[in-house]
């Protein structure tokens, strides 16, 4: 973690959520600032200065896209301030949403983290103050800048793209089902255990959200209504993610009328509802299968969850980049 002189300048942004969390007074739910968030220096970690900084104050649900790009902007401020990595403390109910915004829009040059907490500040056991130390230290190892943006959890070290939150109560929430964290921080020091991914995530371009983008769920039962909804109001949507069952199928009934939707002019992406397990291209063929919904033109999201494929669509068609390029059609070398 640097030579053993070096300072570490970490910028500490606050956006709200459970670790943030007022004792409750009133009916409304109230957020410290990032004061409260903040260790007190004999109680940090060595050779590591904080910077603090309040950003936006509120529980993860009630984010918006606009709210990520303002989230993004204050990364690049700190940056271009000269911060040796960036921690963010966030409510969990979104928090791998926003990991993976940062992810689209945020140059990899310092870590940037982030963390929250499932059990509030007046609670017992708050976990808060270990969750906010550990990323500390990892914002304070250069070695994770190749990653891109991390989320840091019982000091665990998860990826963007794959981290999701599994639990939706335990404090042990995160994990990343495909592949397990890429490290963990023990004894105020960054363990690897993964070298970080050969690509990245990062948009070649990127502008405000604009875009306005529908997630339709697939389930038993779950015909193409509401998709041809969409289609008899061209002005609902400019983009569709797809929630699917298995390795990317649906039933006939919405298979047909995601292919309208699409032949419509309107960008259609298929994802799984599988929190893990990959979308597969030839194996299964007839109406609503891989096959046949490939064939017909829509685009598969690879490993991303709905949620993330929605941010990877909204934010990608906001700066004018081209499907093919946000999800491309064929595998790298496979003519």
């Amino acid at each position: 973690m640097g030579s053993p002189e070096t300072t570490r300048s970490i910028g500490l942004l606050a956006t709200g959520g459970t670790i943030a969390v007022a004792p409750p007074t009133t009916g409304n739910q109230d957020h410290v600032g990032v004061a409260a968030l903040t260790p007190p220096a004999p109680g940090l970690p060595e050779r590591i200065e904080v910077v603090p900084r309040d950003v936006l104050g509120r529980s993860s649900r009630q984010l918006t896209a606009d709210d990520l790009w303002t989230l993004a902007t204050a990364v690049d401020e700190e940056i271009a301030a000269g911060r040796d990595g960036v921690v963010i403390t966030h409510g969990t109910d979104t928090l791998e949403e926003t990991a993976y915004a940062l992810a689209l829009l945020v140059e990899p040059r310092v870590p940037v983290v982030i963390t929250g907490a499932m059990r509030s500040p007046h609670h017992s056991g708050p976990d808060g103050p270990a969750n906010v130390r550990a990323a500390l230290v990892a914002a304070a190892d250069p070695s994770l800048a190749p990653y891109g943006p991390v989320v840091v959890f019982q000091d665990e070290v998860h990826v963007a793209r794959l981290v999701t939150k599994m639990h939706s109560a335990r404090v042990a929430a995160f994990a990343s089902p495909a592949a397990g964290p890429v490290g963990f921080v023990a004894e105020d020091e960054v363990e690897l255990l993964l070298g970080p991914a050969p690509g990245t995530d990062r948009l070649p371009r990127s502008n405000p959200p604009t875009a306005r983008i529908a997630l339709v769920h697939a389930a038993t039962g779950v015909d193409g209504s509401a998709a041809d909804a969409l289609t008899s109001d061209p002005g609902t949507a400019d983009g569709v993610v797809v929630a699917a069952l298995g390795a990317g199928h649906v039933s006939p009934s919405l298979g047909a009328a995601l292919v309208r939707l699409a032949r419509a002019g309107t960008p259609v992406v298929i994802t799984s509802r599988c929190p893990d397990g990959a979308l597969l291209r030839e194996t299964y063929s007839g109406a609503g299968s891989e096959v046949d919904l490939r064939r017909s033109g829509l685009h598969f999201a690879s490993t991303l969850s709905a949620p993330k494929a929605r941010l990877r669509l909204l934010f990608g068609l906001s700066a004018g980049i081209q499907l093919d390029e946000l999800f491309p059609t064929r595998r790298p070398g496979r003519g």
